[in-house]
């Protein structure tokens, strides 16, 4: 199995897949399998949205399952959801605020609505804050709404003006259900231009 990360198609002469890929900065990966007489089968591609959670933590949360916590919004792993309760806290908005570990220029989010194929809980409009101290926050989406969400419930980009911040607060003002619930698969943050690896 041979890869790029830049782009371009994967060649015999590529990177070879031995280990684990670092995207730090997400992106996207595109590789296919090389035949012993040395052809090329076909190329596949899968894009990784948002930087890597690593090091990120859960400074709250105003609701969730003891079996659905917040911190599988940020774990890296489609497969797991944050829920909010059931049978309370039945009231939105529902929010959570991560810690990024260091300070970084963001220009953006991105929402993963949960995989199982249930709609419970999907956000569709949502408010979006950044703070560099965890106390005084910008708000950088006001009032947004992520379209079409009834009929194509997938990852979805927000981009903003760049910011630096070191702690991000997502808000679920509405949901796909009509009901009180909140739910993410995934919940991360967009390098501006130009942000170096960290």
């Amino acid at each position: 199995m041979v890869y790029t990360l830049d782009g371009t198609a994967p060649t015999p002469k590529s990177a070879v897949y031995r280990s684990a890929i670092a995207l730090p900065r997400g992106g996207t990966v595109m590789a296919a399998c090389v035949a012993p007489d040395g052809r090329l089968g076909m190329a596949a591609s899968k894009y990784f949205a948002g930087l890597a959670p690593t090091g990120w933590k859960i400074v709250s949360v105003d609701s969730e399952e003891a079996s659905s916590p917040a911190s599988n919004a940020i774990d890296g792993d489609p497969a797991t959801i944050w829920q909010t309760r059931q049978h309370a806290d039945l009231a939105l908005p529902h929010q959570i605020r991560v810690d990024l570990a260091s300070p970084r220029r963001i220009a953006g989010f991105t929402y993963l609505p949960r995989r199982d194929g249930s709609r419970e809980g999907i956000v569709e409009s949502y408010r979006f804050e950044t703070s560099v101290d965890g106390h005084n926050w910008t708000t950088d989406v006001d009032s947004g709404h992520f379209g079409n969400m009834q009929n194509n419930p997938e990852l979805q980009e927000v981009s903003f003006a760049p910011v630096n911040a070191r702690f991000f607060r997502f808000t679920a003002l509405h949901g796909l259900d009509s009901g009180s619930s909140t739910s993410a698969a995934e919940i991360s943050v967009l390098p501006a231009e130009g942000e170096g690896d960290r």
